[in-house]
């Protein structure tokens, strides 16, 4: 092997190594939050543990397209920083090995990187916001005792059915204080009962829920008032099924989104398109960021490239906004802010090295 293949080999792997380090912590903080907000609902028995493991998954799909290239920001600006503070891209230069020529392994990486990142975010993106648009919808849809807790109120059928269960034996199957209350227009019908049993899909399509001693009020405007005791009493609870969630943006194919002209379209697909360019020009403005001088330190400038990471994305999301307010017709204004800072980061380097070049000769 010869020896610019070792080095190119070395320098991929200094940048590699902190790219998966922090890929990893930035994927764990964020799925700390993302189970943080659904257990809330879990909780609540809105999600099961399935629903929330699947939702955290894909949304740390859909993460990754935003924390891929802050991830290989951040790691060039270690790794190259490393190789700066202790000398060893001088050391390199020393041997005749040009700066061009260390940087052609970065690119050809970053390149790579920035093609995952757009499959990630032109089909892994839609792709896991449809799977957790379905998963929401069949958790709104279930009526199931495994999603309720005791305790607590639940509604169902557009809020026309209101149900609260005092105690539910681990069996899933025998309740205890169970209330439920119907409203239909202005008919109002209420079920009180010491006990009863819960059947699942005891018919198809059908939920069978038998009360013991139930004590039942049913008030019509238009005629008598009800009131009677039931030894036994069973309601038969239809099976939801999921509602169409109609179109939504987020979960719309690229393709299809390339050929739409409404505004929130357009915003959206710019934002998919513009991931991966964000990666590469973020990847090339660390390249000089991370220059330093040995006993600089190799965090010297970590402050200000998260500053300029932080202002890019954020103006990045503002000009999504006008975009999908109509106010805007693309954001590509700001890629094109950075790409000028690269250029203007890359400028005085070239004119130095011309300069040199020009001495010595």
């Amino acid at each position: 092997m010869s020896a610019n293949k070792i080095i190119d080999q070395y320098l991929i792997r200094e940048i590699v190594h902190p790219l998966l380090a922090i890929c990893l912590g930035l994927v764990a903080i964020f799925v700390t939050y993302s189970l943080s907000r659904l257990l809330v609902d879990a909780d609540a028995g809105l999600l099961r543990a399935t629903d929330v493991v699947q939702l955290t998954l894909l949304k740390s799909i859909i993460s990754l397209d935003v924390l891929l290239p802050l991830s290989l920001f951040l790691a060039v600006m270690t790794g190259l920083g490393r190789l700066y503070t202790d000398s060893e891209i001088y050391a390199m230069r020393a041997s005749g090995i040009s700066e061009a020529h260390l940087l052609q392994p970065l690119l050809k990486l970053t390149l790579v990187l920035a093609i995952i990142v757009a499959l990630l975010s032109t089909w892994a993106r839609p792709w896991a916001y449809t799977q957790s648009y379905a998963i929401k919808a069949a958790a709104e849809a279930s009526t199931d005792t495994g999603r309720i807790r005791a305790a607590r109120f639940y509604n169902f059928g557009d809020n026309e059915r209101t149900v609260f269960i005092e105690h539910i034996a681990e069996n899933g199957r025998d309740l205890t204080g169970v209330f439920v209350r119907t409203k239909k227009a202005s008919d109002l019908q209420v079920i009180t009962a010491s006990s009863g049993t819960f059947e699942y899909l005891a018919r198809p399509l059908f939920h069978r829920l038998e009360l013991k001693d139930a004590r039942v009020f049913k008030k019509v405007v238009e005629d008598t008032d009800f009131s009677a005791l039931f030894g036994t009493f069973v309601i038969w609870l239809p099976v939801e099924s999921p509602q169409d969630q109609g179109y939504k943006v987020k979960s719309t194919s690229t393709l299809e989104l390339s050929q739409a002209t409404m505004p929130p379209e357009v915003a959206e697909f710019q934002w998919r398109l513009s991931t991966p360019v964000s990666m590469f020009l973020l990847a090339l403005a660390a390249i000089p960021l991370s220059r330093s001088r040995p006993r600089q330190g190799r965090y010297a400038k970590m402050l200000l490239a998260l500053v300029i990471y932080a202002v890019y994305f954020n103006l990045l999301d503002v000009s999504r906004s006008w975009v999908e307010q109509g106010s805007a017709s693309h954001i590509w204004w700001v890629p094109g802010l950075l790409a000028l800072l690269v250029v203007g980061m890359y400028v005085p380097v070239i004119v130095m090295k011309r300069r040199d070049r020009h001495a010595q000769g």
